[in-house]
């Protein structure tokens, strides 16, 4: 594993690659609403892919009466979107059960709370009583040290929450957050692109049009032959490898391995860089970079736009569903569709991960107890999970939420398919990929740019990966 006098080096790099973030960095995996890097303080408190299984939902668990309840101060360090979500659906009524807890949010953007965070503990001062961050930054966290142990707090909840996410939460056997939500990858689709293509528009023929990247590309070819449309965008110059690790998380690899050895260069990511090539050769992908303005208009253009034409699909996590529902492609309610992903080969997994967050607790915690109510109350209780979901589309990683019949729901904005099964069933097939680790900012980083070095012609894929890897080797002392 990590060499010790690594580790604390891990906070020095995320700090710097986060505000260093240029053109060529991959933005964070839940989007996020990014705020000033200093605090604003606010007080307003207003495996095989089978059936899902339907987990058991455990009782509530209260304090015991004789016990006084939680109170005193309660600092929380997390973004404002997830406080919104809270104060929206369930803190009202969590302030009803513990009246004596007074809360005070502190608004980071996820990789800021990392970053404080592990300053505030290797500084031995300021720590929150908790904190919220996306899994991409919290796993060098949990290896610098300095977290709250959970493991007996959350023992009676372990088997409802995401096998794969509790991963990124361990070490040694020991559990230092509580999952919160999990990105399943899916594509969506446009049903009137396949149409117009002449192809079945089901999501269960979709599924199968793409069950591979090969019968993706097939696909692609299609529908650009029959309609001249793009299906999906794919930047050249920009581009945040965000293809390139679902190829990899889904086979279960990475940019690095269990003994802790860089891969960036190794065959495996060599192929999936060649492979996301044969799209760019084929000419069926638009040259949009995702989050701006050119690929939004992409994603909610009609079908007679010729000054912007509209992208067939997109895989992407199951959050972007509500994105694509209440702004970014509003006006096309009923012509998008949600299929599987393709898997790396025939026969292989066809789930990914993009995203989730989880809660945890730093070891100087001033009040600990009402840090872990919060949690037990807001996060492991199943129907207020399944509230906040109704609210925000974020995807629970509490595996006991997806017997509730808003599963069962159709959504009209998907012409009526029942979506949200669908990324149950993706969640719950989503293998431990070596991607979110100590270093998961670096490494990404440099892949992403080892593939627009590819994509532009500047380098052979080998050639710009193995210099990815010497890159990522010498900032972080990995062999």
């Amino acid at each position: 594993m990590f060499r010790k006098k690594h580790l604390l080096k891990i906070i020095f790099f995320l700090l710097v690659l986060t505000l260093t973030f240029s053109a060529c960095a991959k933005p964070a995996d839940v989007p996020t609403v990014l705020n000033k890097p200093e605090a604003e303080v606010s007080t307003d408190v207003n495996k095989p892919e089978a059936e899902v299984p339907v987990a058991e939902v455990p009782a509530e668990s209260q304090p015991p009466t004789d016990l006084p309840k939680p109170s005193g101060k309660l600092v929380i360090w997390v973004q404002q979107a997830n406080q919104d979500v809270w104060t929206s659906t369930v803190l009202p009524a969590f302030q009803a059960e513990y009246p004596d807890i007074e809360i005070e949010f502190v608004n980071y953007s996820p990789p800021e709370v990392a970053n404080q965070v592990g300053l505030a503990i290797q500084g031995g001062i300021g720590v929150p009583d908790l904190a919220v961050t996306e899994y991409r930054s919290l796993s060098a966290l949990v290896d610098l040290g300095g977290l709250m142990d959970l493991t007996s707090f959350l023992e009676q909840y372990k088997s409802d929450l995401n096998t794969t996410m509790m991963g990124y939460c361990s070490k040694d056997s020991k559990i230092y957050c509580a999952p919160w939500d999990i990105g399943p990858v899916v594509t969506f689709y446009r049903r009137d692109i396949f149409e117009a293509a002449g192809l079945a528009s089901d999501p269960e023929s979709v599924s199968a049009a793409i069950a591979t990247y090969g019968d993706y590309l097939d696909t692609c070819k299609t529908i650009k032959e029959k309609t001249g449309l793009n299906c999906f965008g794919l930047n050249k110059a920009n581009n945040y490898g965000t293809m390139l690790e679902n190829m990899l998380w889904q086979q279960g690899l990475g940019f690095y391995d269990a003994e802790g050895k860089v891969t960036i260069d190794a065959p495996y990511v060599v192929e999936a860089v060649e492979k996301i090539g044969e799209f760019w050769k084929a000419d069926v992908v638009s040259d949009s970079l995702e989050w701006t303005d050119p690929w939004y208009a992409e994603l909610n253009a009609g079908m007679d736009n010729k000054e912007t034409p509209p992208i067939a699909t997109i895989t992407i996590g199951a959050w972007m569903g509500n994105f694509l529902k209440t702004w970014a492609a509003a006006d096309q309610a009923g012509n998008w569709g949600v299929a599987q992903m393709p898997a790396f080969k025939a026969g292989g997994t066809r789930a990914s991960n993009q995203g989730g967050s989880a809660y945890f607790i730093p070891e100087g915690s001033k009040n600990p107890e009402a840090a872990k109510a919060f949690i037990e109350y807001v996060n492991l209780n199943p129907a207020n999970q399944v509230t906040q979901f109704v609210y925000s589309d974020y995807f629970p990683a509490n595996k006991a939420t997806y017997s509730d019949p808003f599963f069962q729901e159709a959504d009209a904005y998907f012409g009526g398919q029942v979506t949200r099964i669908l990324f149950a069933t993706s969640a719950n097939n989503v293998p431990f990929g070596y991607i979110y680790g100590p270093y998961a900012v670096t490494m990404s980083n440099n892949a992403a740019i080892a593939l627009q070095n590819y994509a532009l012609g500047i380098k052979s894929a080998q050639d710009a990966l193995k210099e990815a890897a010497d890159a990522v080797r010498i900032e972080t002392g990995m062999p």
